[in-house]
């Protein structure tokens, strides 16, 4: 099937790209989440004229997630859950919990399914999660899962040491 891509997608190309893809890829994800249209004459056509607006609109898109980004840069989650003695959770913390926190913390709506995580969360300790804004930009949250406030406090205070020690070998 020939598409022609309507917005970004990662991994895939930019606004205005004609593309072959699988006829199941293209039917059952890219042309109902509106990322493409189908590829025919008048469609290119079209497309030719409107690419300028669509490029317009990404580059506002992509300014207000520079903004967002800014506000996530540096954002430290704090976790307190109950954990058996060895420090494995009771449960785990998922990426819908991440990313209401992050919500609450930066008053913008991030979605759980723009939370990458590589592995479930499932004990003590410091995680990096990356947080999908935009097909070409990610942010990266620090994510501190802890018994207590106290316990927390020591993985931060223990992170900066190791990124001083760090800082101070590459100098």
């Amino acid at each position: 099937m020939e598409i022609i891509l309507i917005k970004p997608v990662r991994k895939l190309g930019k606004i205005g790209d004609i593309l072959k893809v699988a006829d199941g890829f293209g039917r059952n994800y890219l042309l109902p989440q509106k990322l493409a249209i189908r590829a025919t004459e008048p469609n290119k056509e079209l497309i030719v004229k409107q690419k300028h607006e669509f490029e317009a609109k990404d580059k506002q898109i992509r300014e207000e997630v520079e903004k967002i980004n800014a506000l996530i840069k540096d954002q430290q989650l704090v976790f307190i859950r109950q954990t058996s003695n060895d420090g494995k959770l009771f449960g785990s913390v998922t990426n819908k919990e991440i990313a209401n926190k992050l919500s609450e913390n930066i008053s913008y709506n991030i979605s759980h399914s723009n939370v990458i995580l590589d592995k479930q969360i499932k004990s003590t300790g410091i995680y990096t999660v990356e947080i999908r804004l935009h097909a070409e930009l990610n942010a990266i949250v620090t994510v501190i899962v802890a018994r207590s406030e106290s316990e927390a406090q020591d993985y931060l205070r223990e992170q900066k040491t190791e990124t001083s020690e760090d800082l101070a070998e590459s100098a």
